[in-house]
């Protein structure tokens, strides 16, 4: 079935918004290293810079999200992409510390409003909720893909200043490509079609959906701590655990030895980010076609061991690890965000993935304190290993989810109709 043209619309605005929300979200990662070097602080005081942006980004979504419910949602996209460049161009004059984190606090208030607005927008104005979700998934996997590899690169070529300046600079274009862009925003009982494709699920035992989305609040909690614990920490890892690419780029006198370990480990973590593209797609295809919360549950059991072998690997085998958990951790997305729309009144579908992002984001910035404290003389095991029994709890809640709605079919249950 082809999208009707509005619905183009839509999944391309919504695609912009998100691949620029994810790049502003995994640059400063990447860039930590080459900021330590130059500001002479350490790492866990570099990563310590960014806890306000993270903080802001998830808290962040639920004011944006009433925002949003209340106002029109490309607006606040327009918010999220101007304010986020001008954020960024703020962290490239940034002369202190103190006015670095101020800046990236800036970033992370604005792109806070992409998930809220951008979901919502979706899930009212797209038909095939689970495909689109998994599309607009790919574009914040390429972000969060092509974040490491063009911070990095820029950062090796005119310094995190340049760096900053050149990602708010496309935030500002990215803004007025937005403005030009018309669409129709589709607001809570707008038809039956689309009625039927946001009606919240209930189970047979007649349990209100809302308690089932207050579980699934505890897993999104959970998960978007482990997440942003791995995040942080993943091209430091590479910088520390890989050397194949950084000797190869030696070799052929492509980089000198300074920056070749990190503009290796940012080549290597956009590749394995690359890979979340794939698990995306699976994701938003599987989301139309099967129950929601088994496939939750399968896709957060199936990350657990690899991301507990990333603490033990190095070289190829951390790798692949890496590439497999992302594969799952990000392929999961577009079904969770599936079973936020079923478990929600539409009415209020802008606040409920306020509220999600909120918990997913803001909570998981304390991974930031909670990286810093346990990165040590043993390096980044005890971060993995914290990250892993984070992750089997994720699991214990998704099958809890699974127990108190039994009975009950959650699926994208219109759009599958449409496909079948």
């Amino acid at each position: 079935m082809e999208y009707e043209r509005d619905e183009k619309r839509i999944l391309g605005v919504t695609g912009l918004a998100h691949f620029l929300t994810h790049l502003y979200e995994l640059s400063f990662p990447a860039l930590a290293l080459t900021v330590r070097d130059d500001l002479g602080l350490s790492l866990a005081e570099v990563l310590r810079l960014s806890f306000l942006m993270y903080l802001f980004f998830g808290l962040g979504a639920l004011p944006m999200g009433l925002l949003a419910d209340h106002w029109k949602a490309k607006s606040v996209l327009l918010v999220t992409l101007l304010g986020a460049g001008l954020g960024c161009l703020l962290v490239s004059r940034a002369g202190t510390p103190g006015q670095f984190a101020a800046a990236l606090a800036l970033v992370g208030v604005c792109i806070s409003g992409y998930h809220p607005a951008g979901m919502a927008l979706l899930s009212r104005g797209v038909r095939q909720r689970g495909r689109a979700l998994g599309v607009n998934g790919v574009y914040g996997n390429l972000g969060s893909a092509m974040a490491p590899f063009i911070a990095g690169l820029l950062g090796y070529a005119v310094g995190w200043r340049g760096a900053y300046l050149c990602l708010g600079l496309l935030g500002l274009a990215g803004g007025l490509i937005t403005l030009a862009i018309p669409i129709e925003e589709h607001r809570a009982g707008g038809g039956p079609a689309r009625r039927a494709v946001n009606a919240p699920a209930h189970s047979s035992s007649g349990e209100s959906p809302l308690g089932s989305f207050a579980v699934l609040c505890v897993a999104m909690l959970l998960a978007g701590f482990a997440y942003r614990g791995v995040a942080l920490v993943l091209p430091a890892t590479f910088q520390e655990e890989t050397t194949f690419l950084s000797n190869f780029l030696q070799r052929v006198h492509w980089t000198h030895l300074q920056g070749s370990a990190n503009l290796a480990a940012t080549l290597i973590a956009s590749a394995v980010y690359a890979v979340g593209i794939a698990g995306q797609l699976l994701g938003g295809h599987l989301a139309d076609r099967h129950d929601l919360r088994k496939l939750y549950l399968c896709f957060h059991a199936a990350s657990l061991p690899f991301v507990f072998a990333m603490g033990f690997l190095s070289e190829w085998g951390l790798v692949l690890a890496a590439g497999t958990y992302i594969f799952f951790a990000l392929g999961m997305q577009p079904i969770e965000n599936s079973l936020v729309a079923r478990f929600t009144p539409e009415r209020w579908r802008s606040t409920s993935y306020g509220i999600k992002f909120a918990l997913n984001f803001g909570v998981g910035s304390m991974a930031v304190y909670g990286v810093a404290a346990l990165h040590g003389e043993k390096g980044f095991l005890p971060v993995y290993v914290a990250v892993s029994c984070v992750v089997f709890l994720v699991c214990t809640t998704a099958a809890l989810l699974l127990l108190r709605t039994r009975g009950a079919a959650v699926r994208n249950e219109a759009a599958a109709a449409l496909l079948s």
